[in-house]
């Protein structure tokens, strides 16, 4: 994709919400430059097990694609002379540190903004410049956590865990950072002014979750209720198919669960909901309906209720658990999972890139590169000799 072909990023963050944000940049076209800090650099790099993938992970390969890197010494002037040199030429800066942290450097807002003053600087935090949890030490479930979405979930021993999987936040975070750059980039074209932005990735979870936490915020209680029978969502529910599988309806409209009856020979379940009030009805308790839809569901494979589905413009879909997404029919028609050549550790499948430009297809222009891959290209980009450059390495200052 092309789309931001001809933006520069600078990207001095690490780990993943930045290296996501820079990714998704990465991914359209922008030229991101990824400054790794000399002494430790970007740790996610640094896999458990040096034989396999070239000695990283595949989730530093897919974060850090169609980068090039650089490696500086921000604590030294010369380190940071570096970086604003490098500023210069930037469109977009990037970084997730600590509030404060990248200040404390030299390297912050106003530190950019001195060298170039149309620069588009984003902070990408866990929970953003100011409030009482600026400074508070995270991860990513943290966000979830404070936003309500990672519900303790008490296991066998009984000890809690998050009850889901992987930390959101992060991914809220990072699409949201990505498209507050887009607009500020479009905010500069138009009026030559840049911008300053602050996401918080606890911000973002919270914002994603709108639609569940509106209930509550009305006084509707809570918005992640213990399932019990008599509260499930009788058409809008998972239903076990005759494979064992699992088919989710959602036919909540009532031209929907009418045609659904029809289709299936049980005319007689059309009347059974009221939409009186609402256009849209789930039949939640309605425990009778729901046996008689548990026991249809089991007479069919997921496979055919799928086809049924399909053919007949029935809401709902079927259930995949990851393990087998990648390989259904509809991520591979559109494309979403994709080969990359690694140098060392040769070919690793990642995610693709969810935006379809029509005729500027997706690509991995750049596999992720070794620590300091670039550096020498980068610095003569923006003028260093080679005289200079050897300098520089010869202090310490770049590798």
């Amino acid at each position: 994709m092309k789309l931001l072909e001809g933006i520069k990023v600078l990207d001095m963050s690490r780990l993943i919400p930045g290296p996501y944000v820079s990714m998704l940049l990465a991914d359209m076209g922008a030229d991101v430059i990824k400054v790794e800090e000399q002494s430790v650099g970007d740790y996610l790099r640094i896999g458990r097990e040096p034989e396999k993938w070239g000695g990283s992970i595949p989730l530093f390969l897919w974060l850090n694609r169609n980068k090039r890197d650089i490696v500086v010494n921000f604590k030294s002037q010369e380190g940071r002379e570096v970086i604003y040199e490098l500023a210069k030429t930037c469109d977009v800066a990037l970084e997730g540190s600590r509030p404060g942290a990248s200040a404390k450097l030299g390297l912050g807002y106003e530190d950019l903004r001195a060298v170039n003053p149309n620069i588009v600087y984003c902070s990408i935090t866990g929970f953003g410049q100011d409030g009482p949890f600026a400074q508070l030490a995270t991860h990513g479930g943290a966000y979830d956590a404070v936003a309500g979405l990672a519900v303790p979930y008490q296991v066998k021993d009984g000890g809690y865990v998050q009850s889901r999987p992987y930390p959101h936040g992060l991914t809220y975070g990072s699409w949201l950072s990505a498209m507050a750059i887009c607009g500020a980039l479009l905010q500069k074209e138009r009026t030559g002014k840049g911008a300053y932005l602050d996401v918080s990735c606890a911000d973002a979870t919270l914002m994603a979750l709108g639609q569940e936490i509106l209930g509550s915020l009305n006084g509707e209680g809570e918005a992640w209720p213990d399932p019990n029978e008599g509260d499930l969502a009788t058409k809008y529910c998972y239903y076990k198919t005759k494979d064992g599988r699992f088919m989710l309806i959602q036919a909540i409209e009532q031209h929907f669960w009418v045609h659904f009856c029809e289709v299936v020979g049980r005319s007689d379940l059309a009347t059974r909901g009221d939409w009186s009030v609402s256009r849209m009805d789930n039949s939640t308790g309605d425990t009778e309906l729901r046996r008689e839809l548990v026991d249809l569901f089991a007479t069919k494979t997921q496979e055919e209720w799928t086809n049924i589905f399909i053919e007949n413009n029935i809401a709902g879909a079927p259930y995949y658990p990851l393990t087998e997404v990648a390989s259904t029919g509809l991520f591979t028609s559109r494309e979403m999972i994709v080969e990359q050549e690694q140098p060392g550790a040769g070919t690793i499948k990642t995610v693709s890139n969810a935006i379809k430009v029509k005729g500027d297809p997706f690509a991995v222009r750049r596999p992720t590169p070794a620590r300091g891959e670039h550096s020498d290209e980068i610095l003569a980009e923006i003028g260093y000799s080679n005289e200079k450059i050897a300098g520089l390495r010869e202090r310490g200052t770049v590798s």
